[in-house]
């Protein structure tokens, strides 16, 4: 049987010549990636059996690298070790999460290093398998109705929700401790503000920045979609009259309108909800499904959700965390045509610290409402904690006609199947104005 071949990926040419020597010495056929901007390209031509590649690299990193193979059906059969002197324990768990078979700490032992390779190779666990994926430490710090408002620390980050239900047929009577505004969540750092969505709930988060005098000078509003109950509050952002403020808005052009185009009618139409220009510097970015580097150490990551129209999921990486925005989003979760689209969202979201995602509909309801393009409770649980490997999954997008016993049930149901199958998952299903305050690092 022909040797496999082995890609190693070290910017490091010591530790990379070093590690190539020894195993073409062992019989195997290597090569040799010292740019990690050509990994994946490489890795693609050659096909190997084994990838194996640092963490810390100019271009990509090593757990870019993972994430890249993993996620990609033709590549995800490829094992993976990790070696690098970050030896953290969240780092082995984070190398892990991503998709890796084994974590070498540098620098390793030169007389076991082909034996491990080959232990892996040969389907064995080595001297020591990964850990379980579960959370190293809690990733929520604080949670409630209220964090004062005082500027954060440097390395927290205040995750808000300011709208999380559904767009009712007829306006309801009823008030509700979960709320009724529509989709919006704001992200604070010490030094930026993310907005996810401009729901009715963008309304509120406008007014307290306005009366706050909050120091962000630029906002960054990030539109999933255009479906009115995603949109319907933009026109009344506060921020938007106050030339103080630059808004920047995110978002992926549909066929039927573009970014611009809602951009336009909601600010300028004499049939919009304000009846004023906009005072404030407005920027619009028609984005694509891709990453994008917003500021250094900020990355802003999009893809393309499963529901009608041309909708994005985002994930923003920032501080050592990572916090995903899925408000419409269906998961399968069966073994279908479409399972690739649950493939692709786990590969994309994996290893996210806190997950907001789509759970419109009770398991009951989902088995009539199944295609539509809105999840059930059960199957979100499961992705989350089995393909998402999240540490705490926020329950989003509410149906309007649940009443707050159904909320509460649906809760309790999510946390029950949690416990009963053993995830280390957290579930939340947020009320208006109910903040996560996360620590993350300088």
């Amino acid at each position: 049987m022909a040797n496999p071949d082995i890609v190693i990926v070290d910017d490091d040419p010591m530790v990379g010549e070093l590690s190539r020597d020894l195993l073409t010495d062992a019989g195997y056929t290597v090569t040799l990636v010292q740019d990690s901007m050509q990994a994946i390209p490489t890795i693609k031509a050659e096909m190997p059996r084994l990838v194996v590649t640092d963490i810390m690299m100019p271009g990509i990193t090593g757990m870019d690298i993972c994430k890249a193979i993993k996620s990609d059906p033709a590549l995800k059969h490829m094992k993976i070790i990790v070696v690098s002197g970050k030896s953290y324990q969240v780092e082995k768990q984070r190398a892990f999460q991503f998709g890796a078979d084994f974590f070498l700490q540098k620098p390793y032992n030169v007389e076991t290093f082909s034996s491990t390779v080959k232990s892996i190779l040969d389907g064995g666990s080595a001297d020591a398998s990964p850990a379980p994926a579960a959370p190293v430490a809690p990733a929520i710090i604080h949670e409630g109705e209220a964090v004062q408002a005082s500027d954060l620390d440097a390395g927290q980050i205040r995750v808000t929700v300011w709208g999380a239900r559904g767009l009712p047929h007829v306006m309801p009577n009823s008030a509700s401790r979960y709320g009724r505004q529509t989709s919006c969540v704001s992200v604070e750092t010490k030094d930026h503000l993310f907005v996810m969505d401009a729901g009715t709930g963008i309304v509120e988060l406008g007014k307290e920045i306005v009366a706050r005098k909050r120091y962000y000078k630029d906002i960054w509003v990030c539109l999933t979609h255009f479906h009115l109950d995603h949109i319907l509050g933009l026109g009344r952002f506060a921020p938007l009259y106050d030339a103080n403020f630059s808004i920047h808005l995110i978002g992926a052009n549909d066929p039927e309108k573009s970014l611009k185009e809602v951009a336009q009618s909601t600010f300028y139409s004499s049939f919009s909800l304000t009846k004023q220009p906009p005072k404030a510097k407005i920027d619009i970015y028609e984005i694509l499904e891709d990453n994008y580097e917003l500021f250094p150490g900020v990355k802003l990551s999009s893809m393309y959700a499963n529901h009608p129209t041309s909708t994005m999921i985002y994930m923003l990486d920032m501080l050592g965390k990572r916090i995903t925005y899925a408000p419409d989003s269906e998961i399968w979760g069966d073994a279908t045509a479409f399972q690739d689209y649950d493939e692709k969202l786990g590969g994309f979201v994996r290893g996210s610290d806190l997950l907001m995602h789509d759970a419109v509909y009770t398991d009951k309801d989902y088995e009539t409402r199944k295609h539509e393009g809105h999840s059930g409770l059960s199957v979100v649980v499961d992705f989350a904690a089995e393909k998402a490997q999240a540490r705490d999954l926020v329950l989003f997008h509410a149906h309007a006609d649940y009443s707050d016993e159904e909320l509460d049930k649906m809760l309790a149901d999510a946390k029950a199947r949690a416990a009963a199958k053993g995830f280390a998952l957290e579930c939340h299903l947020p009320v208006e104005k109910q903040t996560f305050l996360l620590q993350g690092h300088t």
